[in-house]
């Protein structure tokens, strides 16, 4: 199974400290939940910009009959500014899929759209991630901070990504269907394909194609080709902003990112960008190949390492790992440290950090734990196989498996 229970075998001293762990993720959940009830007071009292504003005039232009000028940087801008102030740019680089999801919100004032936005995508994030890190720990991952400060959709591709793993218990099909909602930010789904070709799941292939194929075509009728033609226009647009460096490098969570920060050519960055992503696909592949208990939380955490434009609130989907380990008691120590990784990026927004991002360190430790643990249980398995085996063996008689000969024994 991708989700399991937590362990009933765990050792006194991992018991001891998750105990702690969970006083803590307690603490960090109700401190997270009333910062979010403060920040957004806050916006609403100051119209402060947050990224949501972005969604939001999207979702009025698509209202307006207007889809294709969504993808306008400057008309979008003036969208923006009819309900807050904004000095800089919150384009809308999204696929028109994703206006299905925001076109409601813009119906509403920016502020209840933004409330109700929070409500809805937390909740989906909640009920998704129940199974692998249920509360309090969903709530005191560091990214929580971030996209209820900024209204940005890690919540909502978060909660996909594990009610698709969390799904295939049930039908792979069903599981493949979630997934193919993906296509909303389909650089975070780059290596879905990738884990169910190589764990030759056909039917959730089938279903990942038709919810893909089902939201592009419902989103065309509803919103023409303009919508398709002004993204496909605004797709350079933004690269060149982000090659520009206009975006921080440590406010993007990627490999190419970190290289551009500490001063290494776009060329090499590139390159060890490339470099990531394949080794990624390649654990990827193996761990699904392998049909591995670990596969799902290795998707997740080796999706961070894929693509070059990855911001700080998509670290969020490492709660699918952390979670991992929080159900196998592991590792007590190590998920301090990846939770610390996590949140660093997120003080780099106040300026008390300003060093590299270290979303992809956590996304790199997240697989080096997941790959000892399967070690680990490799290593358990066969000593639990020895000690079973060896009662049956000592005893004549009794047609154990395991002892030569045994198919071919006379009954006594």
């Amino acid at each position: 199974m991708l989700f399991e229970r937590p362990s009933a075998n765990a050792s006194p001293a991992p018991r001891a400290a998750f105990r702690w762990h969970r006083a803590a993720a307690i603490g960090c959940a109700v401190v997270f939940v009333i910062y979010a009830f403060w920040a957004f007071w806050l916006g609403y009292t100051q119209s402060r910009p947050v990224d949501f504003l972005s969604f939001w005039a999207a979702g009025r232009l698509a209202l307006n009959g207007q889809a294709g000028v969504a993808y306008d940087m400057v008309a979008h801008r003036l969208m923006e500014r009819t309900a807050s102030p904004i000095g800089g740019w919150l384009p809308f680089p999204y696929p028109p899929p994703f206006l299905l999801f925001v076109t409601p919100f813009g119906a509403l004032g920016l502020w209840a759209a933004f409330a109700l936005w929070l409500v809805v995508t937390s909740a989906i994030y909640v009920i998704g991630t129940r199974k692998i890190a249920p509360l309090p720990y969903s709530l005191a991952h560091p990214a929580v901070l971030v996209n209820t400060w900024i209204g940005q959709n890690g919540f909502l591709t978060t909660g996909i990504f594990a009610l698709g793993l969390g799904a295939f218990e049930r039908s792979a099909f069903a599981a493949g269907a979630i997934f193919g909602l993906l296509i909303i930010k389909p650089q975070l789904a780059l290596l879905v394909p990738i884990a169910f070709l190589a764990g030759r799941e056909w039917r959730a292939i089938a279903g990942a194609a038709l919810t893909s194929l089902l939201l592009v075509l419902i989103s065309y009728v509803i919103f023409g080709w303009e919508a398709y033609a002004g993204f496909f226009h605004l797709l350079p647009q933004q690269a060149r902003l982000i090659a520009s460096g206009r975006l921080q490098w440590n406010e993007l969570a990627s490999v190419y990112a970190g290289f551009r920060l500490v001063g290494v050519s776009a060329t090499i960055s590139i390159a060890a960008q490339l470099t990531a992503a394949i080794g990624a696909a390649a654990i990827t592949w193996r761990a699904w190949a392998l049909r591995l208990d670990t596969r799902g939380p290795t998707l997740a955490a080796a999706t961070l390492l894929v693509t070059p434009y990855l911001l700080t609130y998509d670290s969020i989907l490492l709660i699918i790992p952390m979670g991992w380990f929080i159900q196998k008691q592991r590792y007590p120590v190590a998920l301090v440290v990846i939770w610390v990784l996590c949140l660093l990026p997120i003080i780099s927004y106040s300026g008390t950090y300003t060093g590299p991002n270290t979303i992809p360190l956590a996304a790199l430790l997240c697989l080096w734990l997941l790959y000892r643990d399967e070690k680990l249980s490799v290593v358990g398995e066969s000593a639990s196989s020895a000690s079973a085996a060896a009662p049956s063996a000592a005893r004549p008689g009794t047609g154990g498996a395991s002892r030569p000969g045994a198919a071919g024994s006379h009954p006594s």
